[in-house]
């Protein structure tokens, strides 16, 4: 048996972890990139900050299907854009 009302928290709780990793991960890279002078992983860093925002406004507003995508697309592209200068600096710029 299903409960429909489950499904609002699952999403929320998935959204805090993400939210928190993210958050993690841009103390983390703006950190090495300060100290290493890498200004790939200082944006990468800045990536993630932005998944942080995200979290926020999803959190603040109220849901509806339009804003609930577009939210979820910028967070997508923030992640893959913080793993793509991650990845370049780590294997490109040594």
């Amino acid at each position: 048996m299903r409960d429909p009302g489950l499904q609002p928290e699952r999403t929320a709780l998935a959204w805090q972890r993400t939210a928190l990793a993210a958050a993690v991960a841009a103390v983390l890279l703006l950190r090495s990139g300060l100290i290493r002078g890498a200004p790939l992983e200082i944006a990468a860093a800045g990536c993630a900050a932005a998944v942080v925002v995200l979290w926020f406004i999803a959190v603040r507003r109220p849901p509806t299907t339009g804003s609930a995508r577009h939210i979820l697309g910028a967070a997508t592209i923030a992640v893959a854009a913080a793993g793509l200068l991650t990845a370049i600096q780590v294997l490109l710029l040594p």
